[in-house]
């Protein structure tokens, strides 16, 4: 589906970017930031949660950030093993962790209202669960206030047996203004504008993009690239058509680029105007006299075991609008309650001249095609809905709860829909 890309006031110039590109390594050193690679996680995997002035990113709004780093550390873990995490809050609201695209065994999101799992003031909680699905995943605070000021994180669930990639990179999209009269705000990765990565001459990098920013961003990758993962989901591996792909706010896509032997090859934002370079992906090494010409299409990522197919004869059928004004995020009324493993169909009535990006907790859903005779082929947990458009997705919930959906308009991350969805 194709929705409206970053307009001019929603996404940095090329000329912004340059000024501020020199700029901002200066001051993030100054500060101690990470410049291009965000930080391993603590063998404690322990998470304070604190407010610091950010004047280059955050103006004089302070940030509030995960163990004092841009972005949050690395969360990794083997699938099936547990991760576990200890979360302080010292900020002065309470402060709930949303674990984006996670198959949770029950609801341990902290929606407030919802499954009231929120951590207060001066407070701590831990937090454990063996993730059920390797892949790319996102944990941030779940109030957009927060999330969308930094407090956001890489969470990698590894496969039992490690792909074979000459490199694996995170590049995780935020967006700041830090100056209220900016009329675009500034993109970084990991932490720094347009960071260099390294990748084996001639070989294969695996790039794990996660857009936990506000805007849909219009990627463009030159050369030749696989998409072998969408949210977290692996895919028949594809060749990336035109280099060009949808990254939608909450969504990730994981992406296997063949590396030449010379040429540096740039991860661009598409604009109205100039591309913005979002990070810049460097060979390094001999390379083999044959470059990339002989490497063979990637194999395809160990299935997570989703179903192969959702029955839709029996589905439960639900509407959820999405408003062309905000929302408050509570009260999160029910929608309707299924038994566990019934289909359920989500009919998403976008009414807003934005896209909306919805996202899905409990399970992932897939995209249906028109007339109920078949979906698109990938699952998704954050759903893109086009303006004044209807999309509808299937899901089939497998863990009792109450599961949160909430919508987010494009371009400034209001919310525009906040409901739920019972399993029994």
């Amino acid at each position: 589906m194709r929705v409206r890309g970053p307009s001019r006031r929603s996404v940095l110039t090329g000329t912004a970017a340059l000024a501020l590109g020199t700029l901002l390594p200066r001051l993030a050193a100054a500060q101690g930031m990470p410049q291009g690679a965000p930080p391993a996680a603590s063998p404690l995997t322990r998470l304070k949660v604190t407010s610091v002035e950010r004047i280059e990113l955050g103006g004089q709004k302070p940030l509030a950030l995960f163990q004092n780093s841009l972005p949050g550390p690395v969360l990794r873990v083997k699938r099936g093993d547990k991760l576990a995490v200890s979360v302080e809050n010292t900020l002065d609201t309470p402060l709930s962790i949303n674990w984006q695209g996670v198959r949770l065994p029950n609801p341990l999101d902290g929606v407030p209202g919802l499954t009231g799992n929120a951590i207060g003031k001066d407070t701590s909680a831990d937090i454990a669960f063996p993730p059920p699905d390797a892949g790319t995943f996102l944990y941030r605070a779940f109030q957009p206030e927060l999330a969308h000021r930094a407090l956001a994180g890489a969470l990698i669930v590894e496969e039992p047996t490690a792909p074979d990639f000459g490199a694996d990179h995170v590049l995780l999209i935020q967006s700041f203004a830090p100056d209220p009269t900016m009329t675009v705000p500034l993109l970084t990765v990991n932490g720094a504008v347009s960071p260099t990565l390294e990748a084996p001459a001639g070989g294969r990098v695996r790039l794990r993009l996660i857009n936990a920013g506000t805007q849909f961003l219009r990627l463009q990758v030159p050369g030749t690239s696989y998409v072998i993962a969408i949210d977290g989901q692996p895919v028949q591996p594809f060749v990336l058509k035109d280099g060009r792909a949808q990254l939608t706010p909450g969504g990730r896509i994981d992406l296997a680029l063949d590396v030449g032997t010379a040429d540096p090859i740039p991860v661009n934002v598409e604009t109205s105007q100039l591309p913005i370079q979002l990070a810049l992906v460097t060979p390094v090494g001999p390379g083999t006299a044959a470059g990339t010409a002989a490497l063979p299409p990637p194999a395809a990522l160990p299935s997570n075991g989703l179903p192969e197919k959702i029955p839709l004869e029996k589905a439960a059928r639900f509407e959820v609008t999405l408003g062309a004004s905000p929302v408050p995020l509570s009260g999160f009324a029910s929608v309707g309650s299924v038994a566990r493993g019934t289909s359920v169909v989500l009919t998403l009535d976008n009414k807003s001249d934005a896209p909306v990006a919805v996202q899905l907790h409990g399970v992932p859903g897939r995209l249906l095609d028109g007339l109920d005779d078949g979906w698109k082929p990938w699952w998704h947990d954050a759903v893109p809905v086009a303006p004044r458009s209807t999309a509808r997705v299937a899901l089939l919930p497998d863990a009792p709860g109450k599961w949160a959906i909430v919508g987010l308009r494009g371009g400034d991350g209001a919310v525009v829909a906040a409901r739920s969805y019972d399993v029994t």
